[in-house]
C-alpha cells in the first residue's frame, strides 16, 4: 500500500459444483451423512436428483504492516453459503507476534491433514470447527510447536436447549516437519469443556413449568497428521485422525452439521455427555502418466482415498433414532491443467446408522470447476 508499510493481499477462488444424489437426502448440494433417512423412513424434504450451485465460491482479503515487534496481520474471509446465497463469514482475526484474536479453525483442529475433497462438505469424522477464540502460540523449541486457546463454549443437545458455559479450553503440541525428526508432521490436541443446558422439570416439555438448568463437563483428545509414502508412487502421502471423547460431538463435522452432538437429558432432568469416537485415514496418490489419450490433457492429475467414521455410543434412555453411527467413503480424480484452475471428479457413499439398529446409506456423484486467484 502506497504510503505505509503495509501490503494487502486479495484472494479467494470461484467455484461450480453439480452433485448429483442417486438416493434421498435431506441436504442435496454436499454429502452430509447424518442427513440420510434410514431405510422405510420417511423424512420431509428429503430427495434424490441434482443439485447445481455457485455459492462455495469464497473470497478473502489479508492485510500484513510491519512493526519494530513484529508483523501485524490481519484476515477476512467469506463465502455465499448464508440464506438465500448470502455472504456469509468464515473468518474474520488479528494477529501479533504469539497472540491471535477472532474467529477462525479452532486448536482442536488440525487443518494441515485435512485430505483434498471435491465435496464441500468433507470428512464426516473430522474435527473441523471454526469460531472466536483467543490464542496463545509462544516460542518452543526447533521441532515442535505450542498452541493453548480460550474458545467459544456453546452445547448441542439431542432433548433440550443448549446454553453457553463457561469456556472451552484446547491446547495442542505440533510436530514439525523439518529437522531431525524426519519429513513427518502430526498433532495432539486436548479439550475440556463446560456443557450446560436448559431442561423441563416435568420431564414431558410441559410449557408452564419453569426451565432448570443442569450442566456437565466434557473433554476430547484427538491425534492427526500426515507421512509420505513411496511405495505406490513418488510424492504419495498418508493422513489421517483419530478422536476419542465426551461431548465433543459440534467439533466434529457432521455431528457439527447436524446438531445434538455433545450431550443428552437422561430421564431425571441430568445432562449426560455423550461418549464418540471418530477418525479417518486418507490416501493421496499422484498420477505419473495418464492413458494415450489423456496425452492432450497436459497438468498435474492426483486422487484421493479417503474412509471415514464416526461412532456415538447412545445411552440406553435415548430415543430409537438418534444418531448412533455413520461411515463415509470416497475416491476423486482431480486435474490441474495450471496452477491455479482444478477440475474434478467424485464418487461418494455413506450409511447412517441409528440406535435402533436400522439404517440407511446413499451414494453420490460430484463434479466441481473451480478457478483459484
Amino acid at each position: 500500500l502506497p504510503g505505509s508499510t503495509a501490503a494487502m493481499k486479495i484472494g479467494g477462488f470461484v467455484n461450480l459444483s453439480l452433485v448429483n444424489s442417486f438416493d434421498p437426502v435431506l441436504i442435496t448440494d454436499r454429502f452430509i451423512v447424518g442427513s440420510i433417512p434410514a431405510d422405510g423412513e420417511t423424512v420431509t424434504g428429503a430427495r434424490a436428483g441434482m443439485d447445481v450451485t455457485a455459492s462455495q465460491t469464497r473470497l478473502n482479503f489479508e492485510v500484513r504492516d510491519q512493526t519494530r515487534h513484529g508483523t501485524l496481520r490481519a484476515f477476512i474471509e467469506g463465502d455465499f453459503e448464508g440464506e438465500s446465497e448470502s455472504f456469509r463469514l468464515r473468518h474474520a482475526f488479528g494477529q501479533y507476534s504469539y497472540l491471535l484474536a477472532g474467529k477462525t479453525w479452532s486448536t482442536f483442529a488440525n487443518v494441515n491433514a485435512l485430505p483434498e475433497e471435491v465435496d464441500f462438505e468433507g470428512v464426516n469424522g473430522v474435527v473441523l470447527r471454526r469460531q472466536p477464540q483467543l490464542r496463545i502460540f509462544p516460542d518452543f523449541g526447533k521441532d515442535f510447536s505450542f498452541v493453548f486457546s480460550i474458545e467459544e463454549p456453546d452445547t448441542d443437545i439431542i432433548d433440550g436447549g443448549g446454553t453457553k458455559g463457561n469456556w472451552d479450553l484446547v491446547a495442542a503440541v505440533d510436530r514439525l516437519p523439518f529437522g531431525e525428526l524426519g519429513d513427518w508432521n502430526y498433532r495432539v490436541s486436548g479439550i475440556l469443556r463446560d456443557l450446560k443446558g436448559q431442561y423441563v422439570l416435568d420431564g414431558l416439555g410441559d410449557p408452564d413449568e419453569v426451565p432448570g438448568e443442569s450442566s456437565t463437563t466434557g473433554w476430547g483428545i484427538t491425534t492427526s497428521g500426515q507421512k509420505s509414502f513411496d511405495g505406490w508412487g513418488e510424492g504419495d502421502f498418508v493422513q489421517w485422525q483419530l478422536t476419542y471423547g465426551e461431548g465433543i460431538g459440534r467439533y466434529l463435522n457432521d455431528l457439527s452439521t447436524v446438531g445434538g452432538g455433545d450431550a443428552v437429558f437422561d430421564p431425571n432432568g441430568k445432562l449426560r455427555a455423550l461418549p464418540i469416537l471418530a477418525g479417518f485415514v486418507s490416501y493421496r496418490h499422484h498420477w505419473a502418466s495418464m492413458p494415450w489419450f489423456m496425452d492432450d490433457w497436459p497438468g498435474i492429475w492426483r486422487s484421493n482415498f479417503i474412509f471415514s467414521w464416526i461412532d456415538v455410543d447412545n445411552y440406553d434412555f435415548q430415543d430409537d433414532n438418534d444418531y448412533n453411527q455413520t461411515w463415509r467413503t470416497s475416491v476423486n480424480l482431480l486435474y490441474f491443467p495450471t496452477q491455479n484452475l482444478r477440475l474434478g471428479g467424485e464418487l461418494l457413499w455413506g450409511q447412517r446408522k441409528n440406535k435402533d439398529g436400522s439404517s440407511g446409506s446413499a451414494t453420490q456423484l460430484q463434479l466441481s470447476a473451480r478457478y483459484n486467484f
